[in-house]
């Protein structure tokens, strides 16, 4: 709720009040839309969030998993997992993924626009895995919605999706470069009527659950996170004592 009043005030918009009728999944594309979805667009939405509720210790849940060892409150654990999640190397990743869909415009400018990044380095956004290597289970998930959903768009990320395979094979090989959560999500949320600039914000609204459970169990356990570092940088002029 507090998300989509925020998203409509940014527009010029006044925030819409969530209906008894809807459900949760329904009833957040209605706050920002202002328009009720349609049955298979919530139920998208539905499995989407569900599927990203939690996933190991990842940047933010250890971010939050380390705030509750001091003892703080859920607040501030919460805050710093949001922290976490804001920078670009951790969220924004599903939007980004559908910007390269966008760059790429054509099935036939898929293997150049894609080869001269690849050979250049750059990071193609919604493959690979920091954990994976394999298919993202989650991915996979994700392709079947954004079938069921259909269209012009989902044919397309199809199509650069073996595209994309076939070069990351082809160009970094023994790398085990696979899709990932993010690729899909960009897509069945655009399709669902996500806003871009909202993608990230609505995996929050899923994680968030995830990050109070990580940190209600760190509670139970009184000793702070304190990992022990190694110094790397020169020697001190003289030894010391």
């Amino acid at each position: 709720s507090l998300l989509a009043a925020l998203h409509r005030l940014r527009a010029g918009l006044e925030p819409i009040a969530p209906r008894d009728d809807l459900s949760h999944a329904a009833n957040y594309l209605y706050m920002i839309s202002g328009e009720e979805p349609s049955e298979p667009q919530a139920r998208a939405i539905e499995r989407y969030l569900i599927a990203t509720v939690d996933h190991g210790f990842n940047a933010s849940t250890f971010t939050a998993r380390v705030i509750a060892s001091t003892g703080a409150d859920l607040y501030a654990c919460i805050g710093g997992a949001l922290g976490a999640l804001s920078g670009p190397l951790h969220g924004g990743a599903p939007s980004r993924a559908l910007d390269t869909l966008d760059a790429i415009g054509s099935v036939d400018r898929a293997d150049a626009w894609l080869r001269a990044r690849i050979l250049g380095g750059e990071r193609i956004m919604g493959f690979g895995h920091p954990i994976y290597r394999t298919e993202d289970p989650r991915s996979r998930m994700l392709k079947g919605i954004a079938r069921e959903l259909g269209g012009d768009l989902v044919d397309f990320a199809v199509a650069v999706e073996e595209r994309v395979l076939s070069l990351l094979a082809e160009l970094k090989p023994g790398r085990e470069l696979h899709t990932n959560v993010e690729y899909y999500a960009g897509v069945v949320m655009h399709l669902c009527g996500l806003p871009r600039e909202m993608f990230t914000p609505t995996f929050a609204t899923s994680r968030v659950i995830g990050w109070c459970a990580n940190v209600l169990e760190q509670a139970e356990d009184a000793k702070i996170i304190r990992p022990d570092s190694r110094y790397v940088g020169p020697r001190a002029p003289q030894p010391l004592p």
